[in-house]
């Protein structure tokens, strides 16, 4: 999954909603969900993991945030940034899992974004 592709994508649909350019911001829109939907979601996260007291920390490869592709995908849920699945939370900054040790860290974060894919595939066919 192209995670800059998808970035650029949601600006774009920023762009053509503030726009009032409604037509275009959902047809852009729809191909994000269908995007993220049809592929298991991957963050592209360094392979570095901070772990602190029950806490492990990822940060983006290259310091990328994707602001505008967690700002669609919390609109779409309803829900503020950080994103919070389960024990994780998606925010710009990277993400922070409740975890131990790093192989704990990585199966939460597998399976938040499991749930996170579920979740958005709930939201197909109704963007406004």
């Amino acid at each position: 999954m192209d995670f800059e592709k998808l970035e650029e994508l949601a600006v774009e649909a920023n762009l053509a909603r503030n726009q009032n350019m409604r037509s275009k911001a959902k047809e852009i829109e729809e191909d994000l969900l269908k995007t993220l939907t049809e592929n298991k979601i991957l963050f592209p996260v360094e392979e570095e993991v901070l772990i602190t007291e029950n806490s492990a920390s990822y940060v983006y490869k290259n310091s990328k945030t994707y602001q505008a592709l967690l700002e669609f995908i919390a609109r779409i849920l309803h829900v503020d940034i950080p994103i919070r699945i389960k024990q994780c939370k998606f925010g710009p900054g990277g993400i922070i899992i409740s975890a131990e040790n790093k192989e704990q860290a990585q199966k939460t974060l597998d399976d938040c974004c499991r749930e996170l894919r579920i979740l958005i595939k709930a939201k197909e066919g109704h963007i406004a």
